[in-house]
C-alpha cells in the first residue's frame, strides 16, 4: 500500500492524533456551522430551488418551470435596467470611496493634532444607524429647504455666478449620484481605519532606509506603504465590492419607499424586491434574480480572489 499509495491520501490522515485534534476543532466551529447552515446555507438552496418553479403569494405551491423565471427576467427590460443601475452604483462608489480612505488614512498617521477626535468623527459616520444618517441626507437633498441647495444659492449670490438648484431627489439624473455621494461619506472613515491600523503596523526601519536612500515622500507613499497595505487594502475592496452589490436601505428611505423618480435608482435589490412582494408577487421570479445576484457578486469575489490576490504582499 506505502508504495502504491494514491495521490489523494495525505500521510497526516493516517495518524489517529490527526483526526482527534480535527475532531476537537470541528466540535468548537459546530455552533457557528448550525448558524450559518440555518440562516446562510438552507435559504440559498430554498432560494434556487424556488426559482425552478411557478410559484406566487396567491397560488403556492406552483408547478416546475425549469428555467423558465431565468428566461422572463433575462428578457425584461427592467431587470436589465436595474443591473446596470447596480454597476453604475459598484464602479463608482466602490473606487472613489477606496480612494479617499487611503488619503484619509494617509493624514491621519502624520500624527496630527487633535487626532483620536478626528478618528472618532470619521468613524462616528459609519457607526449611526443607517436608516437616522438616510433620513438627515433626504432633509439635505431636499430641492426646497435643503441644505445642498442652500449652499448652491449662497454661492449664486456672488458676482458672475449662476447654478442651477439640483433636483436631487426628483430629477432621474441625479438619482444613483445622491445614493453615491451619501455612500461615500459613509463609509469613508470605516475603511480609512482599517487602512490607517494596517499603515500603524509597518515596521519602521522600512522608512528609516528610505529617508537614507534619499526617498521623497511621494516615494515612499507609492514604494513602502501602499506595497505593505495590500492586505488591507484587498479586505477592504471586497467587503466595499460586496455590500455595494447589495444596496438598498439607503435607496427605500432616501426616495421615500420608492426607487426613485420613474424607478431611476432601482438596484438588483430593489428589483428582487419589487417583483418577490411589492408589485407581481411572483417569488419564483425574484427567487431567479437572487440567484443571478449571487452569481455575480461570487464571480466578481472569485476574481479578485485569484487576481488581485498576487499583488498581496503579507511580509
Amino acid at each position: 500500500m506505502n508504495a502504491r499509495r494514491r495521490w489523494w491520501i495525505r500521510d497526516e490522515w493516517r495518524n489517529p492524533a490527526y483526526w482527534r485534534e480535527s475532531g476537537a476543532a470541528y466540535l468548537y466551529l459546530l455552533p457557528s456551522l448550525v448558524i450559518l447552515g440555518i440562516f446562510v446555507f438552507y435559504p440559498f438552496f430554498s432560494a434556487f430551488r424556488l426559482s425552478l418553479y411557478r410559484w406566487d403569494l396567491l397560488r403556492p405551491p406552483g408547478a416546475y418551470i425549469g428555467l423558465g423565471n431565468y428566461e422572463y427576467i433575462f428578457g425584461h427590460r427592467y431587470f436589465w435596467r436595474a443591473l446596470w443601475h447596480t454597476f453604475y452604483y459598484v464602479g463608482i462608489n466602490v473606487p472613489v470611496t477606496l480612494f479617499l480612505a487611503i488619503l484619509v488614512a494617509s493624514l491621519l498617521n502624520k500624527g496630527l493634532r487633535f487626532l483620536s477626535f478626528a478618528r472618532t468623527s470619521y468613524f462616528l459616520a459609519y457607526v449611526s444607524p443607517l436608516v437616522a444618517v438616510t433620513m438627515v441626507w433626504r432633509w439635505m437633498y431636499n430641492a426646497d429647504y435643503g441644505l445642498l441647495n442652500y449652499f448652491i444659492s449662497v454661492v449664486n449670490r456672488l458676482p458672475f455666478v449662476n447654478i442651477n438648484i439640483v433636483e436631487w431627489l426628483r430629477d432621474p439624473a441625479y438619482a444613483i449620484p445622491a445614493v453615491i455621494i451619501m455612500s461615500v461619506w459613509r463609509y469613508v472613515g470605516y475603511q480609512a481605519i482599517i487602512l490607517l491600523a494596517g499603515m500603524q503596523s509597518i515596521e519602521q526601519q522600512y522608512y528609516d532606509a528610505a529617508k537614507v536612500d534619499g526617498a521623497s515622500g511621494f516615494q515612499v507613499w507609492r514604494k513602502i506603504t501602499i506595497p505593505l497595505l495590500t492586505p488591507q487594502l484587498f479586505f477592504v475592496f471586497i467587503i466595499s465590492l460586496i455590500g455595494s452589490f447589495k444596496v438598498f436601505t439607503e435607496i427605500h428611505v432616501l426616495f421615500g419607499g420608492t426607487s426613485g423618480p420613474l424607478k431611476s435608482a432601482e438596484t438588483l435589490v430593489y428589483y428582487i424586491l419589487r417583483i418577490g412582494r411589492l408589485e407581481t408577487q411572483h417569488l419564483g421570479r425574484a427567487a431567479a434574480a437572487s440567484v443571478v445576484l449571487f452569481g455575480i457578486i461570487f464571480a466578481f469575489t472569485l476574481f479578485q480572489l485569484i487576481v488581485t490576490q498576487r499583488r498581496v504582499h503579507y511580509q
